[in-house]
């Protein structure tokens, strides 16, 4: 029998270390697909021009499977819950409409918790598959349609700059990007968020406070985006109506030099922020895309580079976490660290704070 490897980013082969690639670029073409998770209808056609807004295709929602426990509904033992059950196996029923009942002195009956159909009954319970309705996929950004199957996928396209992250809590949107401070690592605070900035997707270095959280709801912000969030906070960020996009780490981490740079330097513009869950089987980032006129000049963003000498790197881990460099050696022999473990390293220059030797496990190219 074969034995087949998938091989992951972080695997050497051969004498190449192939790291995790996260893209900051000023420029470059831009390819995302959309694709329904079950088959419908497709709404676009290649060469067509889309706006964020836009959907490119809409079908039916997976539906959802709930267990009603009808004994427990009617207040009956297991053994009779036959004798009031209103609904059999295969009848697609309305919202609200009655599963079973009355039942009892109180006439207790089970409804059914939306438009669905009853799948099974047994041993007191209920399998009821609630129909979830249509769901539509929108664009997320201005860009030209030149891929699609016609009944669940769609590949669009776009120039613009890209600044891809490292947790997102699955939300999206579209709109104008402000600055909320004067420097990479300046904090969300909740006196900066005013009327001013209604309906702006927000650029800032640190949040350490739930606070200003909740403000920028109050202020219907399409977004934040952010160096460094406390880690107290992921369960708040994640129920966010909102993305919230976070850069380098959980913790009081600034926005690392290049990507506040980028960000800074494009405000003003409008942005699609597209906070996914970082996926480390395909390399899907969480991410910041900034439409750009088309040029010549722009290329495609390479998702496998090679650790090597020149290459720009970002640490991953503490105690230079954040930090950006340029690797400028790869050590032949692994180096014993006063941990104990013995890795393989590189010597990197990193800004601001010189030469020094780092583990590769620790190191994320930066493209």
């Amino acid at each position: 029998m074969a034995l087949l490897l998938q091989l992951k980013p972080d695997m050497i082969m051969g004498s190449a270390y192939l790291p995790p690639v996260s893209h900051v670029l000023p420029l470059a073409i831009i390819r995302r697909e959309r694709r329904l998770p079950l088959a419908g209808a497709v709404a676009v056609r290649i060469n067509q021009k889309v706006m964020a807004s836009d959907v490119v295709a809409e079908g039916e929602a997976p539906p959802r499977h709930v267990f009603l426990d009808l004994a427990r509904g009617l207040g009956v033992p297991v053994h009779e819950v036959g004798r009031y059950l209103r609904s059999q196996r295969g009848d697609a029923l309305e919202a609200g409409e009655v599963l079973a009942g009355p039942a009892g002195m109180g006439r207790r009956t089970v409804r059914a918790p939306s438009d669905g159909i009853v799948v099974s009954i047994s041993n007191g319970r209920l399998l009821f598959r609630m129909h979830s309705g249509v769901l539509e996929l929108k664009a997320g950004f201005p860009a030209t349609v030149v891929g699609t199957d016609g009944v669940q996928t769609v590949l669009l396209e776009t120039t613009g700059a890209l600044i891809q992250g490292m947790w997102g809590n699955g939300n999206n949107d579209f709109g104008v990007m402000r600055v909320v401070g004067d420097g990479p690592g300046d904090r969300l605070q909740t006196d900066r968020l005013d009327a001013d900035l209604r309906g702006a997707i927000l650029v800032a270095g640190i949040c350490d406070h739930p606070a200003p959280l909740h403000q920028a709801t109050g202020i219907s912000a399409r977004g934040i985006v952010l160096g460094g969030l406390a880690s107290e906070l992921i369960p708040v960020a994640a129920r966010l109506p909102y993305p919230v996009i976070v850069t380098t780490g959980f913790g009081p981490l600034p926005l690392d030099n290049p990507t506040f740079n980028l960000l800074s330097s494009n405000a003003g513009r409008e942005v699609a922020l597209d906070a996914r869950k970082y996926n480390p089987s395909d390399g899907s980032r969480p991410e910041v895309i900034i439409p750009l006129p088309p040029t010549s000049e722009a290329d495609l963003p390479e998702d496998v580079i090679p650790l090597k000498e020149g290459v720009r790197v970002r640490l991953a881990r503490p105690p230079y976490h954040g930090s950006v460099g340029v690797v400028r050696e790869m050590l032949a022999r692994a180096v014993d660290y006063p941990s104990g473990i013995l890795a393989r390293s590189a010597r990197v220059d990193l800004d601001g704070v010189g030469l020094t030797i780092v583990p590769v496990d620790n190191l994320e190219v930066l493209q």
